[in-house]
């Protein structure tokens, strides 16, 4: 009796898998379709444009400032000045920001800086930003990361949404970027992750929002008003997710707060090798569930029964060591899921071949997760040469 229990328990859970990866790839064609809270070329800009200022806090970032440069000039809006804090960098960045400043004078201000230890009390990344933003002049402020290109219309699109729907702060999500092998195989699935956790209608319906809802760090356009009720990335200063950190304090200051879907209007490779891969997310992940074991346990056991079991059944059924019956489970979800993961990557752009690879991506992202919680309650995460000094308080759930 207790085998057939056990039997039949393990059908429907195998089910209720395939049900999974059948409901996600309705949700996101019902969701490409309707493209409630999507901007892109054809999005309407300010008929009047206020100014704005775009910065951008760069560190050793030789291989994309040019193109980020380049791409923040070219908006499509008739007062635009570009801030640029050059944060210490020696990799070539600082020539390559002096060539870029003497070809638009106008648009361009390039700051130094970097060389001083941190203020007590603050990361990196915040304190760029921060010093950047005093030398802002416009109407409104937009933070983009060294690695994001824009595309013409984007700061003008995101401008008027955010006057449509009278919101502080809007942020985006751009396309993701990926050229390497590791990026294929790991971003599309850390991506996968994120987006799962986060339907933009709830998270831009004031009445359903989470109490911290989803935000880009790529992309972050502030009305200066907002930002400056806020005491600008003061309210972050020891924030890793600092991105998220700045739509919670826009929320609790009174302002209005929206995500728009993007991937017309940016792209953004976020990291070119395995290495800052790892050490990227490594730094992100953890904080990103709130430091929460409890979480993680959970993600872990998911990731594993809905990705990897059915491939690990399928290897099994191959080898004799179960019998046929889960041998055509295995085979089926394997099928099913890749399917599923060619239908997501055709419709975000990313490259369908690498489909195959989702069992092996997940395997790593959790290995990366346990590796970002225990680097994290250490304290011995890093970016780019900087050890953080987490704040152990930053949205900490240890349960």
């Amino acid at each position: 009796m207790m085998e057939l229990v056990l039997l039949w328990g393990a059908r429907v859970g195998l089910a209720l898998i395939g049900l999974f990866w059948l409901l996600t790839a309705l949700g996101v064609a019902r969701k490409r379709k309707e493209a409630a809270w999507r901007l892109g070329p054809d999005s309407p800009v300010p008929d009047a444009a206020p100014s704005l200022s775009i910065v951008v806090p760069a560190r050793d970032e030789v291989a994309n400032i040019e193109r980020c440069v380049r791409g923040a000039v070219a908006q499509d809006l008739p007062q635009v000045q570009v801030v640029v804090l050059d944060d210490g960098s020696t990799d070539g960045t600082s020539e390559v920001l002096a060539r870029l400043s003497a070809e638009f004078p106008e648009r361009l201000t390039v700051l130094t800086g970097g060389d001083a230890p941190l203020p007590s009390g603050w990361l990196g990344k915040p304190w760029a930003c921060q010093r950047a933003a005093r030398a802002a002049t416009g109407d409104w402020i937009l933070f983009i990361d060294a690695d994001v290109e824009l595309f013409p219309r984007a700061a003008g699109a995101a401008m008027a949404a955010a006057i449509t729907h009278d919101a502080g702060l809007v942020s985006g999500l751009g396309h993701l970027e990926v050229h390497s092998f590791w990026e294929k195989v790991m971003q599309p699935v850390v991506a996968g992750l994120i987006m799962s956790g986060n339907d933009l209608d709830v998270l831009n319906d004031p009445e359903k929002r989470p109490e911290r809802p989803l935000a880009n760090g790529q992309f972050l356009l502030f009305r200066r008003d907002c930002y400056e009720a806020l005491g600008g990335h003061e309210a972050v200063r020891q924030a890793v997710v600092d991105d998220v950190g700045m739509a919670v304090a826009t929320l609790g200051g009174g302002f209005e707060y929206r995500l728009f879907m993007m991937r017309e209007l940016f792209t953004c490779r976020m990291y070119d090798s395995l290495g800052a891969l790892w050490e990227g997310w490594t730094k992100n992940l953890f904080t990103g569930i709130r430091r929460s074991w409890g979480v993680l346990i959970g993600l872990e056991l998911f990731l594993f029964a809905h990705n990897v079991l059915p491939v690990l059944l399928l290897l099994a059924g191959l080898v004799g060591l179960v019998g046929p019956e889960f041998l055509a489970w295995g085979g089926a979800l394997t099928f099913i899921l890749v399917v599923v993961r060619i239908y997501l990557d055709r419709a975000y752009g990313l490259d369908w071949r690498y489909a195959v690879t989702q069992p092996l991506g997940v395997a790593m992202l959790q290995v990366l997760l346990v590796h970002s919680a225990v680097r994290t309650i250490r304290g011995t995460a890093s970016w780019k040469g900087r050890q953080l000094d987490l704040d152990p308080g930053e949205g900490a759930k240890r349960d």
